[in-house]
């Protein structure tokens, strides 16, 4: 038996959703001997039927009867498309084990979109094994028409990178958040008015207004931001006041988190989040449920606890470094649908 794992290419330039998958097919492949199948995004209503399924043949082509394909689930071409992928897999390949890797659920991502939930439901019914951002995920899952599927749960995203371990991260009085700062699901970031505490965002402004103790650090390539995040100290945040948008993030995990744990810095996140009590107990953030509390609580926090801090979040965070979190996912999945 033979494993393969999908890896998206051409998404975008400097896009979240393909560096995630090429570094889950990265460690799946170097790490755990996994062979890498790879999906261009492309416009997939000009293909007819006769040429998906070319398309299909060539992506899958080095399969044999009884290997164990996983699927990094959404790949942005469209759900129809990749049901069809899957189909085409078991309809060819007697044996064929499916797991597939929920990297994000579209349709709860965008209200307008909403009505997609099912048919993505109907496509995870097909696995054999899922892989799950949250325990919390596949709980909403079932109650919205998944059937008892196997899975195993992510936990974290991984972020393998090195730092520099010449430069300590200290207590300034600084919150970094790296998100688009243009979107509405992060208005917060227009209204920040803290004089305390400075707001510092890593995406391109469309207006800078200096009285707002606000700083548009602009986008920036991995290595320099992980190095500037260590520079800046602090906390980094992980927010949205978007109603729909925070339901999600209580389901899923979040690429970000593990960005600023990678570069060293404890995180600040609402209650409902995931992994919240993890968080917690290994001391490794602050939990809030509003600006304002997180805002006093970075405050309050004073040198030898925020060095306590630095110290629970690097020993956590050699882990997310290192990829274990996706070794352990990967490996679990495939003993679950091949062994249990």
């Amino acid at each position: 038996m033979s494993v393969y794992i999908t890896n998206l290419k051409g998404f975008g330039q400097n896009s979240v959703a393909e560096l995630a998958q090429q570094m889950v097919a990265h460690i799946g492949c170097q790490n755990l001997g996994m062979t890498e199948l790879g999906i261009k995004f492309f416009n997939w209503s000009t293909e007819s039927a006769e040429e998906r399924n070319a398309h299909f043949a060539g992506i899958v082509a080095s399969l044999s009867p009884n290997d164990t394909v996983i699927l990094q689930s959404p790949t942005w071409i469209a759900i129809e498309w990749d049901e069809g992928l899957l189909d085409y897999i078991k309809q060819q390949y007697t044996g064929a084990k499916i797991i597939i890797f929920i990297h994000d659920v579209f349709p709860l991502m965008n209200e307008n979109y909403r009505s997609l939930l099912t048919p993505y439901i109907n496509y995870y019914n097909k696995s054999d094994t899922l892989i799950v951002p949250s325990k919390k995920m596949y709980d909403f899952l079932r109650k919205n028409g998944l059937k008892e599927v196997p899975y195993v749960v992510q936990h974290f995203w991984d972020h393998p990178c090195q730092i520099n371990y010449f430069i300590t991260p200290q207590n300034n009085k600084v919150i970094n958040f790296a998100g688009n700062s243009e979107t509405n699901k992060f208005n917060f970031v227009k209204n920040w008015n803290n004089p305390n505490v400075k707001l510092r965002v890593f995406s391109n402004p469309k207006q800078e207004n200096k009285d707002q103790n606000l700083e548009f650090m602009g986008w920036k390539n991995d290595p320099v931001l992980l190095e500037d995040l260590r520079k800046s100290g602090g906390f980094g945040l992980i927010w949205s006041e978007d109603a729909y948008w925070s339901e999600y993030m209580k389901l899923n995990t979040s690429y970000k988190l593990s960005t600023y744990l990678a570069a060293g810095i404890p995180i600040i996140v609402n209650s409902q989040t995931p992994e919240a009590e993890t968080i917690k107990r290994k001391k490794i953030g602050i939990i809030a449920d509003s600006l304002a509390e997180a805002e006093a609580k970075v405050l309050q926090i004073n040198d030898d606890e925020y060095k306590e801090l630095i110290e629970n979040v690097d020993a956590f965070a050699k882990l997310i470094r290192g990829g274990y979190f996706t070794k352990k996912v990967l490996s679990d999945a495939v003993f679950k649908v091949r062994y249990e």
